[in-house]
């Protein structure tokens, strides 16, 4: 038998013990059942049994009046009264049931019939509550185990990482050897009152329902009653929004003892609170009580109550100088691979992730991921890309020797001057120099599917002090590129061009060899670099194309070796083009480069900061690029749940939470306070920061990575201020950004985040059997709105790299998804197609939902298998599925053979 899962309530009442319900007397309910079916179902079966139907007279005449009663007559009427009274019976409880189930305004009245309908409608109230018993839970279940009883709930707190809010308190009251003790409401009440508008709440009702939108539910209006269908319209504009009301306050016990049950069943005084969405209805709010009230108590009460609000406002005053002092954040060591190198990685890495291609990285590599995030430049790499692939085409077929790019233009240095550049590109130095402005690139030429340019091997040697890019063209040099200078450096610059000849997009068709340098470059990169142990290993280039004769120009594949420490060069092989250190003799180029990491290049005259790769920066590479460990064959192991929260949280907790934050898709925080838009995003950014990182993070830490290039004490103090003033305060006044004992800022119990809830349905799914766990898995994909980090401002949240939490949420999403197809696929397509749409949504390419989703698609049908297949080859830029994933076009061929499907192309 599955156990029975708890209610846990929404916001700070879910930290508190469980108050038990008063529910009606289930012998009542039993008694009332038994009534109705007795009146309804027996009493006419018995009639039926002893007198039968009543007696119709056969004729109508006066001597209906005149003749002699009888017994029989007397029976008859009788038998007819009774008749008539069950009819009436039975309608008054027709009328009421339906009324009940409804939910909607009051019952129709049956006409003579007063006493008797009201009668029933205690009798089905009863009856109904019986039958209601279960559903309420059903309806808002928690995702989590059995309650814990109240000591081992005060256990399980006290030994989470994460302070709450009744430890928070507890370690400004207490004194320095006496005992902890959270503040009960009582004590609370003693130094704030609940207000509700003008009216005040109970001290145990207000601390209960603070911050939230209360309605307080109207006594009759002469036969008008106040109903939930009413409420809900006039306060959220639609009566069917009655269920939201239902869902937040079902179960709750209230002022009269008694508890929500059905929809309909609402009594005057009742508090209902209501989504944030409302219109027109109040916040309870916590009031400080008046110094000359406090003065009126007793000495003993006085000074208890002096002492909690003393320690109260210690922890205000404490979270509002939390970042009173904080030093000035240097701006972080940008990785030495530079800013077009780090756009290519980090374009890898999302390649990656698409594909759902496992990793485990260690701590420093996703630092450097992080790092490569701040310091990467797309836009500008993108520019190149399009230029790289759009000079094929240009008449003349330039081949410049350097490529100058910043922000504002481009600019090709070209061997031999050519003055007449097509449109828009226009010259200087009498044809020597071409310039591009920025924004005027072309977009790539269609049906070059390799990807490949025209200058393979160009390299980026740095970036200048005025912030432009500069490379070399390689295959112009007509000769060897020397690297002179500090040793160490010189040998990281030749590793760093041997690393981005094997990794950027336009360099795809060179033929590249390295020798004597680290060999980890060919765990990054594969088979796009090939060690060698001498130059006699090297392959020799590939022949002449025959049109090179008419156009002068090379269609030779060129040969790049790249090598540090070697000073011997092969004589009469004219297509390789070698890099290396040692002496200048026979050097075509000159690079020298010092030991801060500035290098001179002799041809152009310019310095710049040199591009290297250094050991640790390459280890680190390897870590982001490697495949995680494989699984020992047969294991079907499932990734962890990582920390599920303790206490687990509910979806129900999510929508009542006083601040909600967002980060499964586009980015959101709800919060009651109001925040400058310019400041928004910053501020969101902030928040979210801090929800991930439960365990509170110190504010210099939070403004360095906010703000990775640096940034003053003071400005990160002033965020954390319109932070704590955004998000406000909780029931006991303290700020929902408060500091720890340590320093470190974190977010009250108060906040919930999507991703804590996730994780709490996995967790509990788990432990579920098949039904129940199908249903969690389908309730925690419906938070999913997309994947972690989407659609976030450019440049930032590069600190997601760091918490593994977009990893995490990619592996998790993707795996309920494929769970929740293998549960449904026989019982509930539908439902298998949405949990595989939504996993789909964040790791597009995971080939393991696509196998699930071209299952359903052949279920319905070979068309529908074909139209899918073709999605998938659409979405990969591939011509065959083979080339996709080849346990996914064995599928296929099972699926639908002899089927062959191809791209279309335009």
């Amino acid at each position: 038998m599955t156990p029975t899962l708890q209610r846990t309530a929404p916001g700070p009442a879910r930290f508190r013990a469980p108050t038990p319900e008063r529910r009606e007397p289930l012998w009542r309910s039993i008694l009332s059942v038994l009534v109705l079916g007795a009146v309804i179902i027996g009493l006419p079966c018995l009639l039926l049994w002893q007198a039968g139907l009543p007696p119709l007279p056969r004729h109508l005449d006066a001597s209906l009046l005149t003749r002699a009663v009888t017994a029989e007559t007397v029976l008859g009427v009788l038998s007819w009264v009774v008749w008539l009274a069950w009819l009436q019976f039975t309608v008054c409880t027709v009328v009421e049931v339906i009324s009940a189930l409804r939910g909607r305004g009051l019952p129709a009245h049956v006409p003579l019939a007063g006493g008797t309908q009201a009668l029933v409608r205690r009798l089905v109230t009863s009856a109904l509550v019986l039958g209601a018993v279960a559903a309420p839970a059903a309806v808002a279940a928690p995702v989590s185990a059995p309650e814990l009883p109240p000591v081992a709930t005060m256990q399980t707190q006290a030994a989470d990482t994460t302070p709450s809010l009744s430890q928070a308190a507890a370690s400004a009251t207490s004194s320095a050897d006496g005992p902890t003790e959270a503040s009960s409401p009582g004590e609370q009440a003693q130094s704030v009152r609940y207000m509700l508008g003008d009216t005040e709440l109970p001290a145990d009702i207000g601390a209960e329902l603070v911050g939230q939108r209360v309605y307080v539910v109207q006594p009759p209006a002469g036969r008008y009653h106040d109903n939930m269908w009413d409420i809900a319209e006039r306060t959220l504009g639609d009566g069917r929004a009655y269920q939201q009301i239902y869902d937040l306050n079902v179960g709750r016990v209230q002022p009269d003892g008694r508890s929500l049950e059905l929809a309909r069943l609402i009594q005057p005084g009742w508090y209902l609170i209501v989504p944030e969405s409302a219109q027109d209805v109040d916040r309870v709010v916590a009031v400080p009580v008046e110094e000359t009230a406090q003065a009126d108590a007793s000495a003993p009460s006085a000074t208890a109550s002096s002492d909690t609000a003393a320690g109260t406002s210690d922890m205000v005053a404490a979270a509002s100088n939390a970042a009173a002092a904080v030093p000035d954040v240097p701006p972080a060591q940008m990785p030495a691979i530079g800013a077009l190198m780090a756009a290519t990685f980090t374009a890898i890495l999302a390649d990656r992730r698409r594909r759902a291609i496992a990793a485990a990285p260690g701590d420093d590599a996703l630092e450097l991921e992080r790092l490569m995030r701040v310091g990467a430049d797309p836009v500008r790499a993108d520019r190149l890309y399009r230029i790289l692939r759009s000079l094929g085409a240009v008449s003349g077929r330039p081949e410049p020797y350097a490529v100058v790019i910043d922000d504002a233009a481009c600019r090709l240095l070209l061997p031999r001057p050519l003055p007449q550049p097509p449109l828009p590109w226009t010259t200087d130095d009498d044809g020597s120099t071409w310039s591009l402005p920025s924004g005027d690139e072309p977009a790539a030429p269609a049906g070059d599917a390799d990807g490949g340019t025209a200058l393979p091997g160009l390299v980026t040697i740095g970036r200048d002090e005025n912030g432009a890019d500069i490379l070399i063209n390689l295959g112009a040099a007509d000769g060897d590129v020397v690297v002179g200078g500090e040793p160490t450096m010189a040998a990281e610059l030749i590793t760093a061009l041997a690393l981005e000849l094997g990794t950027n997009p336009w360099s795809q068709g060179a033929l590249a060899y390295t020798l004597g340098l680290p060999a980890v470059l060919q765990r990054i990169v594969g088979d796009r670099l090939h060690a060698v142990a001498s130059l006699d290993d090297i392959s020799p280039a590939r022949a002449v194309d025959p049109d090179s004769v008419l156009t002068g120009q090379r269609h030779t594949q060129q040969t790049f070796v790249l090598t540090s420490g070697q000073e011997a060069t092969k004589p009469g092989q004219h297509d390789l083009s070698l890099v290396r250190t040692g002496p200048s003799r026979g050097a075509r180029w000159r690079i020298e480069i010092d030991a801060s990491g500035m290098a001179r290049i002799d041809p152009l005259g310019v310095a710049v900061t040199a591009t290297r790769a250094t050991g640790e920066e390459l280890d680190a590479l390897a870590g982001l690029l490697g495949s995680a460990a494989p699984a020992p064959p047969g294991d079907d192991s499932r990734p962890p749940v990582p920390d599920p929260p303790q206490p687990p949280l509910s979806t129900v907790a999510l929508r009542s939470a006083a601040i909600r934050i967002l980060v499964l898709g586009p980015a959101s925080v709800d919060a009651p306070g109001t925040v400058d838009p310019d400041r928004r995003d910053r501020l969101t950014e902030a928040a979210i920061c801090l929800a991930l990182h439960p365990r509170g993070i110190r504010p210099e830490a939070l403004g360095a990575m906010l703000w990775p290039l640096g940034v003053t004490g003071d400005v990160v103090a002033a965020m954390v201020r319109r932070l704590r003033d955004w998000l406000g305060t909780d029931s006991q006044g303290i700020p929902h950004v408060r500091q720890d004992e340590e320093g470190r800022l974190l977010l009250g119990p108060d906040v919930v985040c999507d991703w804590d809830v996730l994780r709490s349905l996995l967790s509990a799914s788990r432990r579920s059997d098949i039904h129940r766990e199908a249903e969690l898995l389908l309730e925690a994909l419906r938070l999913v709105r997309g994947p972690v980090g989407a659609g976030i401002p450019a440049g930032g949240y590069a600190w997601l790299a760091r918490v593994r939490t977009a990893r995490q949420a990619d592996a998790l999403v993707t795996d309920a998804a494929h769970r929740a197809a293998q549960l449904l696929h026989d019982t509930d397509p539908d439902g298998a197609a949405l949990a595989v749409d939504t996993g789909l949504r964040v790791v597009d390419l995971d080939q393991r939902l696509w196998r699930d989703r071209l299952r359903l698609a052949a279920a319905r049908g070979q068309d529908e298998l074909l139209d899918e297949v073709a999605a998938l080859l659409n979405a990969t830029g591939a011509d065959e599925v083979a080339e996709v994933d080849p346990a996914t076009a064995a599928l296929v061929e099972e699926l639908a053979p002899g089927a062959s499907v191809r791209r279309a192309t335009a």
